[in-house]
């Protein structure tokens, strides 16, 4: 188990990685109930006929019931142990066997937002050349108080000493409103699919490191594509740590500079990166680096997912 800074909304989040049993200990059940106060004596207290709340059990992390959301009466409420045993029976039917995968839970800390990944085995372990391999996830996202919506995804996942910088494989996923019951089919899909183009991704990430890029081109890049999605901060950050394998901190002032000639001051060593980009594999993994260090793990998803879209415009500028 480890306590991180990271935050989903106004959460902490905690993250248990190991073996699909050891973290299945940590996913809490939740229940709905009548949304009403609690003095049911009172002749002037009635329950909301609109809205349920939704409670968190006791589990032996915290023996207590908590609610932790409120949700209308067509509220289909998902449990995150159905997810789990969903996108562990979506694993048996791709034809891998569920004690070859390893786990990472990353949940808040009342338990009403969870983001799992489930880590495809060795044999899809990809090494882009420099010594960091590359595994395959699949991930999924849930919530019980509707605050984030179902999603599950295949992503690729970097090893770099204790970092992992990752992003998403985007034609393989699936986004669900809490509307209807979650099928197996939902997760298995995107497993499919992301299994099937695998050889595909595989392939662009090899031409990524075979595509040489200059600073020139990721210039115009950061000053434009990058800047107009990520911020002038972001695009800053990416064009300094592409110079010379350093992050940094954006000093104002900002008024009449661009990303390329900001003000800049070095911030230490990005793990993983070289001394300079040299190709398009860098840069994806510059931006890898940058979505991994928002605070907040939505955020940190929403940039992950936008990676391949950024990768695209520097190719295209290139």
């Amino acid at each position: 188990m480890l306590a991180t800074s990271i935050k989903w909304g106004n959460s902490p989040v905690t993250t248990h990685s190991g073996t699909i049993d050891d973290i299945r200990r940590h996913i809490p059940s939740f229940e709905r109930r009548p949304f009403a106060l609690p003095d049911a004596n009172s002749l002037h207290v009635r329950e909301n006929p609109r809205l349920d709340t939704v409670v968190r059990l006791p589990h032996e992390d915290d023996p207590g019931c908590v609610p932790v959301g409120v949700v209308s009466k067509d509220y289909v409420l998902l449990p995150h142990t159905e997810v789990l045993d969903l996108a562990v029976r979506a694993i048996e039917v791709a034809k891998i066997n569920p004690a070859d995968v390893r786990a990472e839970l990353r949940i808040s800390d009342l338990g009403e937002r969870m983001a799992l990944a489930l880590v495809l085995p060795d044999a899809y372990l990809f090494d882009p050349g420099d010594r960091f391999p590359m595994e395959v996830r699949l991930v999924c996202l849930n919530s019980v108080d509707g605050s984030t919506r179902f999603r599950a995804e295949m992503g690729w996942f970097r090893l770099v000493c204790s970092n992992g910088l990752g992003f998403s494989v985007v034609h393989s996923e699936a986004d669900r409103r809490h509307v209807g019951n979650l099928q197996l089919g939902h997760i298995s899909d995107v497993l499919d699919n992301g299994l099937r183009d695998y050889q595909v991704e595989r392939d662009s990430m090899l031409r990524w490191a075979q595509t040489a890029v200059n600073l020139q081109a990721i210039g115009r890049w950061a000053d434009q594509d990058l800047r107009h999605l990520w911020g002038f901060k972001a695009a800053a950050r990416a064009f300094h740590i592409a110079q010379c394998g350093d992050d940094a901190s954006v000093r104002a002032p900002f008024k009449g500079r661009t990303p390329t000639d900001a003000n800049v001051e070095p911030a230490g060593p990005v793990p993983g990166s070289p001394s300079e980009a040299k190709n398009l594999f860098d840069v994806s993994q510059i931006l890898a680096w940058l979505a991994k260090e928002r605070r907040d793990l939505q955020e940190q998803i929403e940039w992950r997912t936008q990676i391949p879209a950024l990768m695209a415009a520097l190719e295209y500028r290139n």
